[in-house]
């Protein structure tokens, strides 16, 4: 598993490698994505909670993706010229990735009338509606539960 410093040193090998002095690499708390390419700031970021799932390699693949979106720029969404970029670079994956464990840490639980169980990190604002009972052709609201795990870490 890829810890916090592993993840660190590779990011800023791999962006000196490949983007330059002028980008940089850190850490975020995102529960939901494990990279990002934030073009403005000249930055990528890894989640610290997600890659801590990771094996080194799965993380090494992460960061070249990212990078991809840097060099490809932010109109390339995960097009051909983004696809381009990050085959050159060795990336062998698709334009997502899944961490399930990210899924058990869901602090909220949400229910419809059906039974279909929704997770989220953050409790939703509003009125939700559930989408496999809308897909049905139903209008069912979700109620939450918190389940008060938003806070808890891999250990």
């Amino acid at each position: 598993m890829a810890t916090a410093e592993w993840t660190l040193a590779a990011g800023e090998r791999l962006i000196a490698r490949h983007l330059g002095g002028d980008w940089s690499f850190g850490l975020d708390h995102a529960r939901t994505r494990v990279g990002c390419c934030h073009y403005a700031a000249r930055r990528i970021t890894c989640s610290t909670y997600l890659v801590a799932y990771l094996a080194d390699d799965e993380v090494e693949q992460i960061i070249l993706h990212e990078v991809a979106h840097g060099l490809a720029g932010p109109a390339a969404g995960h097009g051909g010229r983004w696809r381009a970029q990050a085959r050159a670079l060795g990336y062998t994956g698709g334009a997502t990735i899944e961490v399930p464990e990210a899924r058990l840490s869901a602090r909220w639980r949400g229910t419809c009338g059906a039974g279909h169980e929704i997770l989220r990190h953050r409790r939703p604002p509003g009125r939700v509606y559930c989408g496999a009972c809308a897909k049905a052709g139903a209008r069912r609201p979700v109620t939450w539960q918190d389940r008060g795990l938003g806070l808890l870490a891999r250990g």
